[in-house]
């Protein structure tokens, strides 16, 4: 195939305006006009500009039988590589490129058809062991499973391998060609440098203003202004629009002030604008991927380092230092926004303390809460939980409501009577066909509390005041749903949060090991804002729940309608929340049964539903890097 920039044309959403093409909608489509050749897999090199966010591209193969998407890398250093399944019959190819009206910059560099023999050849270079995953679906017919097993096992490269990652993703920063300022130089924002840099080497020093004088010689750009000291920078204040703080020998990349620009109009409500950075480490530059905005985790620990911009107008009062630590908790959320390419390096420093929660948090009163669990037969499951709730559980106001769905044993029958002797508990008898959103849903409206908490019945409770902890968080002005630790039974994590677009759908990001394990920002062990949390132990307060009409009995009944509330309480302002300090053990889906192997066309509806209406969270969820892969369930590259 050509190795030349292969044709894009509008499709849909999309105009070409001096040579440029600009997006129309929050969801534009390119033609791809290039023939993807026929063998199983293909290979797509693409690039967008330095001075676009770095949305993850959204695939489209036209087909027969519908249309197929894939959610390709997000092209964070520059460039991207993906390699994926080319599906039976596809005839027409489309992309699109970003989530934003406005210009854009995109090319594919490239297609390349890939053999079978190179894809099995990339599962064995990083996991062996999973080349089973392929072979036996393929074996009983099973397509679908078995190219998915290949992305798990294929697609993300290890930290480690940086700068190999780096080496073919990285692209020149073109101001004059591909990385043209599309606005206009009059209304350039001004920026202003602290620079501490007393008793720096004179090397360290001339490296910093080496990078600050190559964003002065953007010609679209004004020269940013250098103060050594507080007192030099508050009379420039009232001629600068963002002012940031570097240390001597703190390096901007030559693009840092031109992506800001872009960004600045892109977000014209910014007061605080931080970007990614890359860290000088022992083993050669590591990246630094932050989340999306994060209250919670701030609150925590100051997971953005020095490359961040704060509007002029918020630095107030006696200490400029002291004016920029408050700004975060200061502004409103939509004043800050994340900026996600690497504008900075700098020396790896040791990570800031982890502040502990406040105490006085945790003193007011909590609400009264409904526990709703469903359960058909498994005594061996409802036992531990409804014990550990009615022996364990601290709150002074809850009700336990168990819908039985159609049980018949009569240990089961033995356990309810038992339960019912507790002024606390109610059991609801409904005996239909398995939905799980309306029966849910009908014991809310059963309910008596101000805050909802759904149980799955193969749980126990590990922390006795997890109803107090879930409870308060609940009814926070901006959270929504709010979820807790869960543990599988050998002491891994089962549940930390749930990410957005994990194998194209939504997967627990930060799974399968011990809780005190290094995570991605210290998270796991950490209360933050999260897209989604599971349903195996959520809680919700009612009048939210109310509003957003409950789970999705109709199109999603038993799979992805937790996510989904989430999301359409997110649509409303109300964030979920993942709380650590919320235990409990979960035996996960074992009173449902979990195969190790269940084809894909189950629930094969509710997952294109979910896909078709959450698409442009999948391709981006705002708590999820888009340079990480959403192939591993740990920080990994793509």
């Amino acid at each position: 195939m050509t190795q030349q920039a292969i044709a894009l044309t509008p499709a849909k959403d999309v105009i070409v305006r001096d040579e440029r093409f600009v997006s129309v909608s929050k969801e534009p489509w390119l033609r791809i006009e290039a023939d993807f050749g026929a063998g199983p897999f293909v290979e797509m090199v693409f690039r967008t500009s330095l001075l676009d966010d770095p949305v993850r591209p959204v695939l489209r193969f036209v087909t027969p039988a519908g249309a197929i998407d894939r959610i390709l890398p997000g092209p964070a250093a520059g460039a991207g590589v993906w390699i994926g399944a080319l599906p039976r019959g596809a005839r027409e190819f489309l992309i699109s490129p970003t989530n934003r009206p406005g210009p854009f910059g995109f090319m594919i560099e490239s297609l390349r058809p890939v053999g079978l023999a190179e894809a099995l050849m990339r599962v064995w270079r990083r996991r062996p062991a999973k080349l089973w995953s392929y072979f036996l679906p393929t074996l009983f017919g099973y397509r679908s499973e078995a190219e998915n097993a290949l992305d798990w096992a294929s697609n993300f490269e290890p930290l480690d391998d940086f700068e190999n990652w780096r080496a073919r993703r990285a692209r020149r920063f073109e101001p004059t060609g591909f990385d043209a300022p599309r606005n206009d130089s009059a209304t350039a924002p001004r920026f202003a440098i602290l620079l501490l840099d007393a008793g720096a080497a004179p090397d360290r020093k001339a490296l910093t203003l080496a990078s600050i004088e190559r964003q002065s010689q953007l010609p679209f750009l004004p020269p940013a202004r250098i103060a050594h000291s507080e007192a030099e920078l508050v009379p420039l204040l009232a001629e600068t629009d963002f002012v940031a703080v570097l240390r001597a020998g703190d390096e901007l990349a030559d693009h840092a002030f031109a992506s800001l620009a872009e960004h600045i109009a892109r977000a014209p409500h910014a007061k605080l604008i931080y970007a990614d950075e890359l860290l000088r480490t022992k083993n050669g530059p590591r990246p630094s991927f932050t989340p999306d905005w994060s209250p919670s985790l701030a609150a925590a620990r100051s997971y953005f380092g020095r490359c961040a911009f704060y509007a002029a107008s918020t630095l107030t009062g006696k200490s400029i230092g002291e004016s920029m630590r408050a700004a975060p908790f200061r502004l409103a959320r939509a004043e800050i926004s994340h900026l996600r390419r690497w504008l900075l390096t700098r020396d790896e420093e040791p990570e800031a303390p982890i502040v502990a929660p406040s105490a006085s948090a945790r003193a007011e009163p909590a609400p009264s809460v409904s526990v709703i669990v469903l359960t058909r037969d498994r005594a061996d499951l409802l036992r531990p939980c409804v014990d550990s709730i009615l022996r364990l559980s601290t709150h002074p106001s809850f009700e336990l409501i168990i819908v039985d769905n159609g049980s018949r044993e009569a240990e089961t029958f033995a356990i309810f009577e038992k339960a019912k002797k507790d002024p606390r508990v109610r059991i609801l008898s409904r005996p239909e066909p398995f939905n799980f959103a309306r029966l849910n849903n009908d014991a809310a409206r059963a309910a008596t509390g101000e805050v909802l908490l759904f149980l799955n019945n193969d749980t126990a409770i590990v922390s006795p005041d997890w109803l107090e902890t879930l409870s308060r968080r609940a009814m926070a002005p901006q959270t929504g749903a709010v979820g807790a630790l869960l543990l599988y039974p050998d002491g891994r994590i089962q549940h930390a949060g749930v990410t957005i677009g994990l194998g194209q759908d939504a997967g627990h990001f930060g799974a399968l090991v011990a809780p005190q394990t290094p995570s991605w920002l210290g998270r796991a062990g950490l209360a933050h804002e999260s897209s989604a949390v599971t349903a195996a132990c959520m809680a919700v307060e009612r009048r939210k729940f109310d509003a957003v009409g409950g789970f999705d009995s109709i199109n999603l009944p038993i799979e992805f309608n937790d996510v989904d509330l989430c999301l359409r309480l997110g649509e409303r302002g109300w964030t979920a929340l993942y709380d650590p300090s919320a235990r409990l053990l979960h035996y996960e889906s074992a009173s449902r049964g979990s195969p190790k192997f269940r084809p894909m066309s189950v629930y094969a509806k509710e997952r294109d539903y979910f896909r078709d209406r959450w698409r442009a969270v999948i391709r981006d969820d705002p708590y999820f890097h888009p340079a990480l892969s959403l192939y591993a369930r740990h920080p990994a590259l793509w």
